[in-house]
């Protein structure tokens, strides 16, 4: 079996396309993370390059060399193995939903349980303070859990009491939020504005599907042409199922049609472990699934529009791990690594929850964040010769603890395909799905 231990000394990642798909363009990737940079040779080339790797360390060409080696930059360390050192923080205000989504997460965690201003004032004042951290930018997230606009009161208070806190000690502070888009009024229209808060909209965009699964359609498309007529330009996150997964061409054209002004959608895949019972079934949705996904995004290329998703971002950063450390305040007061799971109803609230806040006070159990942290990495053995080492950077805690080995390998395997695709088109400005299929027409 020929091995590549001398490319992977170097954080460089061949990668035999037949072992992905049938493609005649070119045999191998020679894929550069670090340097965000590729390229596609024949079987010919490849053997000579990877002489060269391996008898003097460097490609002879220097514009290669350049290129796949000297531009590659080792980020630092862009994790935390500590609570003290967080920059981020997701604020769960509640675990009410007035929704029934199908395919929710949270579902069993729904409640009518709010967090209480004086938690989340000690967590503000914990999370901002100069003594603290030295960095000057600090994100602040509202999800769910349930619906957090229904909590705007306690949004109201973090945006005011936040923004108070950042500028009496020169800190820079970014919001966003994720809404099922069911609550919208001139009041949070005029906040939006103006703590320029990015604006998530959940919304599976055909109104069959989206009623199907989520319901309240018409709500939500008020909503969206509320925001549109104040100029304030929402990402649709839309979740895909078996039920949509082969419409995604056609939920984009509805974009364009229904809201012009909309140009940033994201495609997610449901993550659901009871969704099918065997390893089979689940590649065959994850493979209609890159089918469909890739069509959508050269739709929306020509639409001006960007249909993006959670693994495609991922190509786009560098990370050593695939988390960087959750600090997400629940709406009980206690701290989880992960925004999944947030309600003692929840089979794995016990596994992520390292922190509490009691009598105004915030206790860490730190030994658990560190361990819940290096729980996914990428110096784990699987990730050595995989190419998305430094992109899917040991994969997700919470996918680990919900699937099975077999369904964690069908998922490593398809993030591999995807990320494959999405390489590759980008080099060749093509769809390469449609290549392949058209090839395979001809024969």
């Amino acid at each position: 079996m020929e091995t590549f231990e001398f490319f992977y000394a170097l954080n460089l990642f061949p990668i035999k396309i037949a072992d992905y798909l049938s493609f005649s363009l070119a045999s191998w990737v020679i894929y550069s993370p670090l340097a965000h940079s590729m390229i596609l040779v024949d079987e010919t080339e490849f053997q000579s390059l990877k002489k060269e790797i391996e008898t003097s360390g460097r490609f002879s060409q220097e514009e290669l060399q350049k290129g796949l080696i000297d531009n590659q930059t080792v980020p630092e360390a862009n994790y935390v193995d500590s609570p003290h050192n967080v920059f981020a923080l997701t604020i769960l205000p509640n675990d009410i939903c007035n929704f029934s989504c199908s395919y929710c997460y949270a579902a069993k965690g729904h409640g009518h349980d709010e967090v209480d201003i004086q938690t989340l004032r000690t967590v503000l004042d914990f999370f901002i303070d100069r003594k603290r951290i030295k960095r000057q930018h600090l994100y602040i997230s509202f999800g769910g859990g349930g619906e957090p606009l229904l909590s705007w009161e306690k949004v109201k208070f973090v945006l005011q009491y936040a923004n108070a806190l950042a500028s009496s000690q020169d800190f820079i502070m970014h919001y966003s939020f994720a809404s099922n888009g069911s609550v919208m009024n001139d009041d949070m229209i005029g906040y939006i504005k103006k703590y320029h808060i990015k604006t998530n909209i959940s919304f599976d965009i055909l109104e069959d599907i989206q009623n199907a699964q989520r319901k309240h359609y018409d709500k939500v498309c008020k909503t969206l042409d509320l925001l549109l007529e104040h100029d304030i330009y929402p990402t649709i996150n839309s979740v895909i199922t078996p039920l949509n997964v082969s419409r995604q061409e056609e939920m984009v054209m509805e974009v364009h049609r229904r809201f012009p002004k909309l140009k940033r959608l994201s495609f997610d895949y449901v993550v659901d472990a009871k969704l099918y019972d065997t390893a089979d079934g689940l590649q065959a949705f994850y493979d209609e699934y890159t089918q469909h996904f890739f069509r959508a995004q050269k739709i929306g290329e020509g639409l001006g529009i960007t249909v993006s998703s959670i693994k495609y971002h991922n190509l786009e950063q560098i990370k050593m791990r695939a988390c960087a450390g959750g600090f997400d305040l629940t709406p009980h007061g206690t701290l989880s690594m992960c925004f999944f799971v947030s309600s003692p109803k929840e089979p794995f609230y016990t596994d992520f929850i390292y922190g509490e806040i009691t009598d105004n006070k915030i206790e860490f159990d730190e030994e658990k964040f560190q361990q819940l942290v290096k729980g996914s990495d990428n110096r784990q053995d699987k990730c050595h010769s995989c190419f998305l080492k430094w992109h899917c950077a040991g994969g997700c805690l919470y996918h680990k603890k919900s699937y099975s080995k077999e369904m964690l390998d069908v998922m490593c395997r398809f993030q591999q395909k995807f990320s494959l695709i999405a390489l590759v088109n980008k080099v060749t400005e093509q769809n390469i799905l449609e290549y392949e299929s058209a090839e395979s027409k001809q024969i």
